[in-house]
């Protein structure tokens, strides 16, 4: 077997020890991905646009026989996507 000199014994100990640094990387990531998700989030007319829509869009699709299930979501998403371009295009 071979013998584990001093020196990388010492360089392996080190680097268990840097906890420091990686905790403040995934700090500044968890702000950064905060600070992004806060930028991009819809202001509360967009909100209410989109309440709005989704109430309409879902009793006119599932009026014209889509329905969400395994095999035919797809298409009852699809629908619903159509459906909700033209209603807050509509609306605004």
């Amino acid at each position: 077997m071979k013998k584990t000199k001093d020196s990388e014994a010492k360089l392996a100990y080190k680097m268990g020890q840097s906890w420091g640094p990686q905790m403040m990387a995934i700090a500044i990531g968890m702000l950064l991905t905060l600070l992004v998700v806060w930028i991009t989030m819809p202001n509360s007319d967009e909100r209410l646009i989109n309440r709005h829509c989704f109430k309409q869009c879902k009793t006119k699709v599932e009026r014209e026989g889509h329905t969400m299930s395994f095999l035919s979501s797809r298409d009852y998403i699809e629908a619903m996507k159509e459906c909700h371009k033209e209603c807050a295009s509509a609306i605004r």
